[in-house]
């Protein structure tokens, strides 16, 4: 399994790259002053690249699959000696890994949250509790069946648009619609963001933990 995590990591050097240099850069915010042109332009850079981050990276597991050969990846590393449940673990750890320490990284800087707002309510979803919360989703959904095989049907462009916007959503309508029907004040909808945050994140560990221990199974 050693050499399949030092696979995994040597795949993704340019986001270790890309982490490296935005972990060595978080502490400038706290000493530089955004009050002149150079430091507005220096902090939108970041800006964008933590956007780039927070989007690409979401569902990084699909582009580690990119990276291994899409579609056939599973069935070449299915036919060297490795144990399956060898390749599972590794990237299991692999997706925990990267996963943590983007999110980690994320929450050192002052990102904005995706906001929803109508008249009093404010509704703010936390970056690096979704940015969690979609990778961890990436496996049961595109990837339930071997944890290197992805879900022909499901593209990760497609999963980037479900997971980020058409999800969170229907989320914010259909608890606008619950309020409405049971004719409940809007400004309630305030106390669900809590569970916008951290539900979304605990049921994404949930579905992790359980499709670990079919594929487990399956393997072993």
């Amino acid at each position: 399994m050693k050499n399949l995590l030092i696979r995994n990591v040597k795949l993704r050097k340019w986001t270790i790259v890309i982490y490296a240099i935005l972990l060595l850069i978080s502490p400038l915010q706290l000493v530089i002053e955004n009050n002149s042109i150079i430091t507005k332009v220096m902090y939108s850079l970041v800006a964008m690249i933590l956007l780039f981050v927070s989007v690409l990276d979401s569902g990084h597991t699909f582009r580690l699959n990119s990276k291994l050969g899409h579609a056939k990846a599973y069935d070449f590393f299915g036919s060297l000696p490795v144990s399956k449940k060898e390749m599972l673990n590794a990237n299991y750890i692999t997706l925990i890994l990267f996963t943590l320490i983007g999110a980690g990284i994320l929450s050192l800087f002052n990102v904005p949250n995706s906001n929803v707002a109508a008249s009093d309510i404010n509704i703010d979803i936390t970056l690096p509790y979704s940015y969690i919360a979609i990778n961890f989703f990436a496996i049961p959904i595109a990837f339930k069946k071997y944890s290197e095989q992805k879900s022909e049907n499901i593209s990760y462009l497609m999963y980037l648009l479900v997971m980020l916007l058409i999800i969170p959503i229907i989320a914010v309508l259909v608890t606008l619609a619950v309020l409405m029907l049971f004719n409940i004040k809007l400004t309630m909808l305030d106390y669900f963001e809590p569970v916008f945050n951290y539900g979304f994140l605990a049921l994404s560990i949930i579905f992790l933990i359980t499709n670990y221990i079919i594929q487990y199974k399956k393997v072993n």
